[in-house]
C-alpha cells in the first residue's frame, strides 16, 4: 500500500481571515488506520480533502509513497474516497456502479466482472447486484459506496465521515464491517469522523483537531488517559474528563478544601486543573480521604451502567460519577467521592496544556 505524510500543510481560502487548516504534519504509515477527529469546523475534512487532491494546498507538502502530490489531480493519487452521501449513480445497478470506475481505466472486461464479483461476496451485496440504489436500505448503500472504493485496489483509502447517515444499530455492524476490512486489505486508511466512539474502536492511531491545528495524536487509549490538554479531555470520553481547580501544596494539592496525597515538583500555591475521569472516582464513607464531595443531583441509569451527577458545595460544575448497574446513590443527599491519585491529570490553569510526567514526581 503506501505511506502518507503531511508537512506543514496549510489551507487559507480566499477572503478569510483565518486558516481552515494551520500547520498541520502527521504521517500514516504503511496499513495503518489514522482518524481525524474533532467538532464541527476544526479542519479535519479540509485536511482529507487535500489529500485526496480535492482542495488546493495554500502550503506545505503533501507525499505519498515519497512521491509530492502537490499540484498533482486527484485521478492521478491513486486513492478512493468514500463520502458521507452514497454519491451512487441511480440509473445503474449495484454492479455496474462497482465496476464503473474499472470501466473508465478500460480494464478488461472478465478482470472487472471477476473483482466485482469477488468485492461483492466480501460486504453481502452479491444478492443485491442486479438491484438499482433507490431499491436498496440505507446500510446497503453505503456498503456500495464501500465497494466501489474497495474494488479499485487503491494506495490509500480516505473516508468523510462514511456512517454518519446512518441509524445508530446500522453504524455499529458496518464499524465492524470496515475495521474487518482493514485486517483483510491490510490497507493505508484515513477516517474522519466526529464520533469519538468510532475512533476509539476503529483507529490504530488518532489525530485530535482543533481550531485548524493538530491538538493530539496516539493511540485511543493513550490519547484518552493521557490528554494532551483540557481541550482533549473535554471533548474525548462520554462523559468528558471531570475538570476542577486546584492548587499545589508542600505535601500534594488541594482540591476543593480536599488535601490529595499526589507528589508533584511544583511550586506551593501554584494553580492548577485537577482532571479525572468519571469512571476513576468512587464512593467512600470518609470525608477526609474525599477529593470532592457534593449534593446528588440527578442519577441517569443506562442499562449496564449507572451516571451520578454531584454539585460542589462552593458552585463549581457539577462532577459526574460512572458507576454500577446498581448505585447506593439518592438524590438530594451528600456523597463524598474518592479517587486513586494515579489516575488525576494535572493541566496548567492558564494555557490548559497537560503539566508533563517530567513535572511529577
Amino acid at each position: 500500500m503506501a505511506v502518507v505524510a503531511l508537512d506543514t500543510i496549510c489551507k487559507r481560502y480566499p477572503g478569510g481571515s483565518e486558516k481552515a487548516v494551520d500547520s498541520v504534519s502527521f504521517t500514516v504509515a504503511d496499513g495503518e488506520f489514522m482518524v481525524l477527529l474533532g467538532p464541527s469546523g476544526c479542519g479535519k475534512s479540509t485536511t482529507l480533502r487535500m489529500i485526496a487532491g480535492l482542495e488546493s494546498i495554500s502550503s506545505g507538502t503533501i507525499a505519498i509513497d515519497g512521491d509530492r502530490m502537490n499540484g498533482v489531480p486527484a485521478k492521478n493519487r491513486d486513492i478512493a474516497m468514500v463520502f458521507q452521501s452514497y454519491a451512487l449513480y441511480p440509473h445503474m445497478t449495484v454492479r455496474d456502479n462497482l465496476g464503473f470506475g474499472l470501466k473508465r481505466r478500460q480494464t478488461d472486461r472478465a478482470e472487472v466482472k471477476r473483482r466485482v464479483e469477488e468485492v461483492a461476496a466480501s460486504i453481502g451485496l452479491t444478492d443485491y447486484l442486479g438491484r438499482k440504489p433507490h431499491a436498496l436500505s440505507g446500510g446497503q448503500r453505503q456498503r456500495v459506496a464501500l465497494g466501489r472504493a474497495i474494488v479499485r485496489d487503491p494506495k490509500v483509502f480516505l473516508f468523510d465521515e462514511p456512517l454518519s447517515n446512518l441509524d445508530a444499530a446500522l453504524r455499529v455492524s458496518t464499524r465492524a464491517e470496515l475495521v474487518r476490512l482493514h485486517r483483510a486489505l491490510t490497507a493505508t486508511m484515513i477516517y474522519v469522523t466526529h464520533d469519538q466512539v468510532e475512533a476509539m474502536t476503529m483507529g490504530d492511531r488518532v489525530c485530535i483537531m482543533s481550531e485548524g491545528r493538530i491538538a493530539q495524536i496516539g493511540r485511543p487509549m493513550d490519547v484518552y488517559m493521557h490528554p494532551a490538554s483540557t481541550f482533549v479531555a473535554r471533548f474525548l470520553g462520554n462523559p468528558p474528563m471531570n475538570l476542577m481547580e486546584g492548587a499545589a501544596t508542600e505535601t500534594g494539592l488541594r482540591v476543593n478544601d480536599a488535601a490529595v496525597p499526589v507528589a508533584t515538583i511544583l511550586n506551593s500555591g501554584s494553580a492548577v486543573t485537577v482532571g479525572v475521569r468519571p469512571e476513576d472516582l468512587v464512593p467512600t464513607d470518609k470525608a477526609d480521604n474525599a477529593l470532592f464531595s457534593g449534593q446528588v443531583t440527578g442519577i441517569e441509569p443506562l442499562g449496564a451502567e449507572t451516571l451520578v451527577h454531584v454539585d460542589a458545595r462552593d458552585g463549581s460544575p457539577p462532577i459526574i460519577v460512572r458507576g454500577p448497574r446498581e448505585v447506593a446513590a439518592r438524590l438530594d443527599e451528600t456523597i463524598h467521592l474518592a479517587c486513586d491519585p494515579a489516575m488525576i491529570r494535572l493541566f496548567d490553569a492558564q494555557t490548559g496544556i497537560a503539566i508533563s510526567s517530567k513535572e511529577l514526581a
